[in-house]
């Protein structure tokens, strides 16, 4: 059995490369229907900072080498330029990274939980499509499980940790106190979301929400008791705020760099800050050219988050031996998988060997007139004496031939000649 994932994620990979490989909610299903040309079964991960395909065939024909080329046929990049990027990771490696996956412990923000849901919805999608059965979905299903234990059992769960916040920290060791600023969101999807409540809880003195889809902004703006905007009106909003954070995921840039350099004319030198969350990417990099502008992207954010998951040292710690444990349990149920086919045969062999035996004596025992009780146990004692001959027969051959005293010991393991205590298990 082959288990496999393929991907790159931002420690492998740039955001200007990520954002080619973006795989949207969107283009899901189709993208799944894509992979079945490459692999029996498959789960896409796809978040702004990741892109993963998980795979498994039973057949152990599923290579590295297919899933790089469902990745070149999406997104059209050519292998020499993903090569050094990409990381393959099969069989308990596998299952070891999806479970810290999950769990928040290879995210940008550790302990972040949106990631959760986003594993759920990808492995919803592709089992609604019925791209993954059997193992691969037990994997999900445990790493799911996995996820929500260590979020209840530990302070990753506890403390709210996300991209969205780490977004608006930033915006606050840039220009301080938020009280003081106007806040630009723009979107108001999931992560615009998250963006206005945290900026909402330090305090922000004006929030002003825009997405392309008008009551959503207006229903956040409401919700927090912000300020909401049509679309149209985002060059002149650019003009008024302090700071910007979008968050969109629109394949192309919101903000462009002419829109931006009319918008910096009209500010008269005073700064703003851009930080753009999104991938693929809402702000055109070249604004950093720009007088008076400071662009982050989603990147920039990595040193700010490694240093702020300090403090939850031991409960990390704590959260990499739970997913030590439990990928240990995934091999163990694995490698039952593997035995049952064996004990299958064994026992199919030892019952027609038992069979052929019945039937024998059933016709010894015909040919007699009334056999007394004396026939009849002689006749028991010769079928079961014969069945164990059978039984024995190679077992008996592969010692005798083998000589080997490691085999020896298997044997004497195998029929428990040394008398230790097992636990009888159900037939």
């Amino acid at each position: 059995m082959t288990l496999l994932a393929l991907g790159l994620n931002h420690r492998t990979a740039p955001v200007e490369l990520r954002e080619q490989m973006t795989v949207d909610r969107e283009n899901l299903e189709h993208s799944l229907d894509s992979l079945s040309n490459f692999v029996k079964q498959g789960v896409i991960l796809s978040t702004c900072n990741r892109l993963e395909i998980y795979a498994y065939d039973d057949s152990n024909k599923t290579t590295k080498s297919q899933l790089v080329d469902f990745i070149q046929d999406y997104s059209g990049i050519p292998q020499s330029r993903l090569g050094s990027h990409l990381y393959d990771l099969d069989e308990e490696a596998c299952v070891k990274h999806l479970f810290r996956v999950t769990s928040g412990l290879d995210s940008m923000i550790i302990g972040e939980r949106q990631i959760l849901g986003q594993v759920r919805t990808a492995f919803s999608t592709a089992t609604q499509g019925g791209h993954v059965r059997g193992p691969l979905s037990k994997l999900f299903h445990q790493a799911l499980r996995v996820s929500r234990y260590i979020h209840r059992h530990t302070n990753l769960g506890k403390q709210s940790r996300s991209v969205s916040r780490s977004a608006v920290h930033l915006a606050q060791r840039v220009v301080g106190d938020l009280t003081q600023k106007r806040v630009l969101v723009v979107g108001a999807g999931d992560t615009g979301r998250l963006v206005a409540r945290a900026l909402c809880d330090a305090g922000a003195r004006e929030i002003v929400v825009i997405n392309r889809t008008e009551w959503r902004a207006e229903d956040l703006a409401k919700e927090l008791g912000g300020i909401s905007a049509s679309f149209d009106r985002l060059d002149s909003e650019l003009v008024l705020a302090d700071v910007v954070i979008s968050s969109t995921g629109s394949p192309g840039f919101i903000i462009e760099e002419n829109t931006l350099s009319k918008a910096a004319a009209e500010r008269h030198d005073r700064p703003l800050l851009l930080i753009d969350i999104a991938v693929p990417r809402d702000i055109d990099p070249e604004v950093r050219h720009l007088d008076g502008i400071t662009l982050y992207d989603i990147d920039n954010l990595q040193d700010l988050s490694e240093t702020s998951s300090t403090n939850l040292q031991q409960d990390i710690e704590w959260a990499e031996s739970m997913v030590e444990q439990e990928t240990a349990s995934f091999q163990e149920w694995r490698q039952s998988l593997d035995l049952v086919p064996l004990i299958t045969s064994i026992r199919d062999k030892a019952e027609l060997m038992r069979n052929e035996e019945i039937n024998r004596t059933i016709k010894k025992l015909e040919s007699l007139d009334s056999p007394d009780t004396e026939t009849l146990n002689e006749q028991l004692q010769l079928m079961t004496k014969s069945l164990v001959n059978k039984i024995l027969h190679d077992p008996t051959i592969f010692l005798k031939e083998s000589r080997d005293p490691s085999r020896q010991q298997i044997a004497r393991d195998f029929f428990n000649l040394d008398g230790r205590n097992r636990r009888r298990g159900t037939k």
